[in-house]
């Protein structure tokens, strides 16, 4: 009974894509999120025999998950005012070093200065450059190609603290999600390369996340249908076993 089978592999199929609805759906609110989306394939084919008149009957054996893909499109962009805030408007990507001094690259450009004046991510994380703020800095100003100066007391002239590195990747939903807002380089994102100026940094403001609640619902109904239908397919053919068992007796 190859309908069992058939219809298992699509209630596991769209089991992940409730899975992968729900994620999305519990990051609507998360800075510099990007929405998933499931991408699933037929599986293999058998050939049938007694095709009529010769001809080929090729019997589908379901659906199986072909991959998780980000959708890295900008997310809306929020005033926030505070001028430790950053939005990246472009393809780049802000570059932060984990705990063992590994680049990681993130679009949440949350920043904070530690107790040491250090510039961080909102996570703990150092942005790359090792950018420290004066303790006597009466403000932070970051311009658009990402260069960090503060104004100082006693001092007219702004004081030059470094600038953020934007990197950018020939194909970036080939990056691998770690979590945290964080993305690590893979062999499909290729190389990171310095970003040649399109991307602007605008301070004061946050890139929100890019998820849509009214097409992730969609999406949901959608695959809930979908899961009930192929689970009404398994009671039918539990029902024709059943049948087909009572015809000894």
């Amino acid at each position: 009974m190859k309908a069992l089978h058939i219809a298992a592999s699509g209630m596991s199929a769209q089991q992940t894509q409730i899975d992968t609805v729900a994620n999305n759906l519990a990051n609507v609110n998360t800075t510099g999120f990007k929405k998933s989306r499931a991408a699933f394939q037929d599986v293999y084919y058998q050939e049938l025999e007694g095709g009529a008149r010769g001809a080929r009957a090729d019997l589908g054996g379901g659906t199986r998950l072909a991959g998780l893909g980000k959708d890295h499109s900008a997310g809306l962009m929020v005033e926030t005012g505070d001028p430790l805030h950053v939005a990246l408007n472009g393809p780049g990507f802000l570059t932060l070093e984990d705990q063992q001094g590994n680049a990681v690259y993130t679009r949440d450009g949350s920043l904070r200065v530690d107790a040491d004046g250090l510039l961080r991510s909102a996570g703990g994380l150092a942005v790359s450059g090792d950018i420290l703020v004066p303790p006597d800095a009466t403000s932070v100003l970051i311009e658009q190609d990402g260069t960090v100066s503060a104004l100082v007391d006693g001092d007219a002239r702004p004081l030059a603290l470094g600038q953020l590195e934007i990197a950018r990747f020939r194909n970036a939903q080939g990056l691998r999600a770690l979590g945290g807002n964080l993305y690590g380089e893979t062999a499909e994102s290729g190389e990171p390369a310095l970003d040649d100026g399109e991307t602007a940094i605008r301070q004061g403001i946050l890139e929100g996340s890019n998820v849509d609640v009214a097409e992730e619902l969609i999406n949901l109904v959608t695959s809930q249908r979908a899961y009930e239908l192929n689970s009404k397919v398994i009671q039918a053919a539990d029902e024709a076993m059943q049948i087909a068992a009572n015809l000894k007796r």
